[in-house]
């Protein structure tokens, strides 16, 4: 049964029905040290060769020692990561941020072939600036996002950019939610 708060717009209380309200909320992890992934790789490549050696030598290092050395990295990339919490920003709040973001001098030849120039927002900024207002834990600064952008790279930092992108449409779209009859909201006694 589906709590009541009212079935005219006369009666109905927005705020009770808000209390217990809450924004789409996301988890992920950043990774700092990802040259530990070009080791996975290698290490990948010498179980598989490992595993298919016929007639291994002596100085040939076994599979399960390959394997032991890459849980090894494993556990230490997985000590490299921090663990970002972000919730989903309203249209006002991402308008908002983008308006405060300066703009950039852009180039561009237009329809005569002529060089023109335009300002226009600088969109890796705001992009670093829409995840900062999206962070909760740790709540991240805009310029922290961009450090850790400028130290990892674009790659490591992507999943903090399509996670808040992500977050904005996630309350859009319902689930499906098996049919039952006794919950059925049809009829009203």
């Amino acid at each position: 049964m589906t709590e009541n708060f009212g079935d005219t717009p006369e009666d109905f209380d927005l705020d009770s029905w808000l209390e217990a309200g809450s924004r789409p909320r996301a988890t992920v992890k950043v990774y700092r040290d990802w040259s530990l992934m070009a080791e996975l790789v290698k290490l990948e490549e010498q179980i598989t060769a490992a595993d298919q050696e016929q007639d291994p030598s002596m100085d040939d290092v076994s599979g399960e020692e390959l394997r032991e050395q890459y849980q090894a990295v494993l556990d230490k990339l997985a000590e490299s990561a921090i663990e970002v919490t972000l919730q989903a920003l309203t249209n006002e709040e991402v308008r908002d941020v983008a308006a405060g973001v300066p703009e950039i001098e852009q180039k561009y030849t237009d329809q005569h072939g002529k060089e023109q120039v335009r300002m226009k927002p600088d969109q890796v900024a705001v992009g670093d600036a829409l995840v900062a207002e999206a962070t909760v834990s740790p709540k991240l600064s805009r310029s922290q996002v961009t450090k850790m952008r400028q130290k990892l790279g674009d790659g490591p930092t992507l999943t903090l950019y399509h996670t808040a992108t992500e977050l904005r449409s996630a309350g859009k779209v319902l689930p499906s939610v098996p049919f039952s009859p006794e919950s059925s909201d049809d009829s009203r006694d």
